[in-house]
């Protein structure tokens, strides 16, 4: 459980809190206010408030001494604290690495339910003063003996004999004592944690329906520790197995990695319909210089995406674990405490692999991390697994149908991503004031459908191989679901836009591009502009010529030798400058002169010398633009492109006919097949993703070569 935000030190042990803990906190406050207007009425509704309001700092204030007991007693056995969190049931102190003897186990679990019996114990001795002094109602007593009792109830639960529980430990460490062997005592505490899960479970749900509605609590608890039991016997097992290894055995090797100065836009697209993963590695120059998280990514505006940079968005080299391929597993892997975090691989400064909990769990179920001839692992041999069956029959068929309804009820925070919608766009263009020629034949666009199942849905894409991604690589946390898929419609059209614009400057037609400047959305590193102009700058003029466009811009610096110096007039910060700026060659390896800015152009219009009219589609993404590009193209040109053939197309397209990766390759390929298409045109960079057979595969760069190639 990883803290949303932190709250404050103590004695460098960072205590924070996750998000689930601020509606439980704030329930508690009018909870306990209406309590306490039923023990102790009469005082002002605002009394009642304050009252609930101090009881439940208070209550989380002993619940953060309950922890930081934990936490003491466990940096005193030589282990480390990775902080303390506050959360949905209560607080949990997060250790860095395994407990070092069954002995030290004891004495960490035990340490906390000391201090909750301390609080409870000191506060039933204040409440006795308090009613010896005859006060026996009021709000000071009326918080004290409330919070005297449920301490104790919190020291009764947590010595429940259940994993994670401070009793489960306890019963754990008595295990391990006995058995000599830690894997051995967490399958065993492990049952037993099951059996008492499924107790709590079948409890609450007859409660429930008897009426009870707060007795969901007991059924929710039960799962927590069903899962949780589940957990601690999963990493005691993988304990046992990783023995020796080290990290190249079970690194992802050479894992898909972008170029610092890519778009935004074009690494959502690559990654959208990819491999879901939620960070991938960023590099400049072969080196590997920080990682980017897909959810940051989709946080950027639409309309920013194709100029910001994934140099904006990723979190630095510094900031993340790395790792040598020779490096332990078991002494690595206990930094990654966050079920999300990254282990970075580098060989000197060469980026050669990944680790994620996902690799060694992976590797695990492939027996790729113990083969038969390995010696045991740290603990003996691994324990054989054990199947029984657990006690309270009756409960575990309640709990079967409990698990049942919420398995329809419950959607993971997964997607199932598949073939999607292949259909002739032809059909959705409408062309007037130019001369049009009949199209024989169609152009495919290509989509992939991603949808959210339910916990059946998602198991069975488990087991038919279908590509199951995390929900954040499509919607990350906190984005408004309709505004993003209003952001992908949005794409869509502009798409449909920038296909039209380039198909008929491909048919030799003058199509009209207006704009109120170039403005400068990235500098290159050490580039001639980064020592004069700034992001976000907007170029109006280059030496007294005016700059309407992007293009007007690059055309007057790339018709000058390198070395030119230019006058630029700047608008920056709605003042206008003026700057010297002085082109070179090879900036950011390119062959022309420039002067290292990537721009684009402001306030952007394109005025085409006909009318077209599209059919509103229920489709998002950029994806389908060289399919309408070739489309529009075929019918206002005199050549037959289409020709009889049913040709499917990929990739996106932009104002000039650059044809751009865009991802989901194979479920496309897949598709384009469902449809009868029988040639695909795709960005080239993406051409060997394709493996279905029976496809005439046309992989291009730009849209002329597209059409060259389809011409024969």
């Amino acid at each position: 459980m990883q803290s949303s935000f932190t709250l404050f030190r103590v004695r460098g042990i960072a205590i924070g809190a996750n998000w689930t803990w601020l509606p439980v906190a704030l329930f508690f406050v009018f909870e306990l206010a209406s309590e306490f207007h039923t023990t102790d009425p009469g005082l002002k509704p605002s009394t009642y408030v304050t009252m609930g309001v101090i009881t439940v700092v208070l209550f989380f204030g002993s619940l953060i001494l309950h922890e930081l007991g934990h936490a003491f007693r466990a940096i005193r056995e030589g282990m480390e604290i990775d902080g303390i969190t506050l959360w949905l049931f209560g607080g949990v102190a997060k250790f860095k690495g395994m407990f070092p003897s069954a002995g030290a186990e004891f004495r960490i679990a035990i340490a906390g339910p000391i201090v909750t019996a301390v609080i409870s114990g000191a506060l039933y001795a204040l409440t006795f003063v308090l009613h010896a002094a005859g006060i026996h109602h009021g709000p000071v007593v009326a918080v004290t003996a409330y919070l005297a009792s449920i301490n104790l109830i919190l020291l009764g639960f947590n010595m429940i004999p259940a994993l994670p529980l401070d009793g489960g430990r306890v019963y754990r460490s008595y295990l391990w004592h006995r058995k000599k062997n830690f894997t051995d005592a967490t399958v065993q505490a492990a049952r037993t944690s099951r059996a008492l899960s499924a107790a709590l479970i079948g409890l609450g749900v007859i409660l429930f329906f008897r009426g009870y509605s707060s007795a969901l609590w007991p059924a929710f608890i039960g799962l927590f520790l069903f899962q949780a039991a589940k957990s601690e016997l999963a990493f005691a097992q993988f304990r046992q197995a990783l023995g020796t290894f080290h990290l190249r055995d079970v690194m992802t090797p050479e894992p898909e990695s972008f170029d610092i100065d890519t778009s935004v836009a074009i690494f959502l697209d690559k990654v959208m319909h990819a491999r879901g993963h939620s960070a991938y590695p960023v590099t400049q120059f072969g080196r590997f210089v920080g990682l980017v998280q897909t959810r940051r990514a989709a946080d950027v505006p639409v309309v920013d995406r194709l100029s910001r940079r994934l140099r904006d968005l990723m979190i630095p080299r510094t900031e993340l674990l790395t790792a040598s391929p020779d490096d332990d597993v078991t002494e690595t892997v206990t930094k990654m405490s966050d079920p999300a975090a990254r282990i970075i691989v580098l060989d000197g400064e060469t980026l050669v692999g990944i680790v994620t909990p996902s690799d060694i769990s992976r590797a695990l179920q492939h027996g790729r991390l113990l083969p038969p001839d390995a010696p045991p692992g740290p603990d003996g041999p691994p324990a054989a697994p054990t199947r029984r069956s657990l006690p309270f029959g009756l409960w575990l068929i309640i709990g079967a149908f409990v698990l049942v309804g919420a398995g329809y009820a419950i959607h993971p925070p997964v997607v199932v991503l598949a073939p999607g919608t292949s259909y002739n766009v032809s059909k959705d263009i409408t062309i007037s004031g130019v001369k049009t020629t009949p199209l024989h034949g169609g152009f495919f666009l290509t989509s992939v459908s991603v949808s959210q199942p339910n916990v059946f849905g998602f198991l069975a894409a488990e087991f038919s191989h279908r590509q199951v991604a995390p929900l954040s690589a499509v919607l990350p946390s906190g984005v408004d679901q309709n505004k993003y898929f209003r952001d992908q419609l949005a794409e869509f059209s502009q798409s449909q836009q920038f296909a039209a614009a380039a198909a008929a400057k491909a048919a030799g037609m003058n199509v009209g591009i207006t704009g109120t400047g170039a403005q400068i959305t990235q500098i290159t590193s050490g580039a001639p502009a980064a020592k004069t102009l700034k992001k976000d700058d907007v170029v109006l003029a280059i030496d007294g010529k005016p700059v309407h466009v992007a293009d007007d811009l690059g055309s007057v610096i790339r018709a000058r030798p390198s070395g030119t110096t230019f006058d630029l007039l700047v608008e920056r910060d709605k003042k206008q400058v003026h700057e010297n700026v002085t082109s070179g060659s090879g900036v950011a390896g390119l062959k022309t002169p420039a002067i290292g800015v990537l721009l684009t152009t402001r306030d952007l219009s394109v005025q085409l010398p006909f009318k077209i009219r599209f059919k509103k589609e229920d489709i998002g993404g950029p994806s389908a633009g060289t399919a309408y590009a070739l489309a529009i193209y075929d019918m206002i040109a005199p050549t037959d492109l289409a020709n009889g053939r049913q040709i499917a197309a990929t990739g996106t397209i932009d104002l000039e006919g650059n044809v751009g990766p865009i991802g989901g390759i194979a479920e496309k390929a897949q598709a384009v097949k469902s449809a009868g298409a029988t040639w695909f045109v795709v960005p080239s960079s993406e051409a060997s993703g394709v493996k279905t057979s029976g496809l005439h595969l046309v992989g291009v760069t730009t849209l002329q070569q597209a059409i060259e190639k389809l011409r024969g």
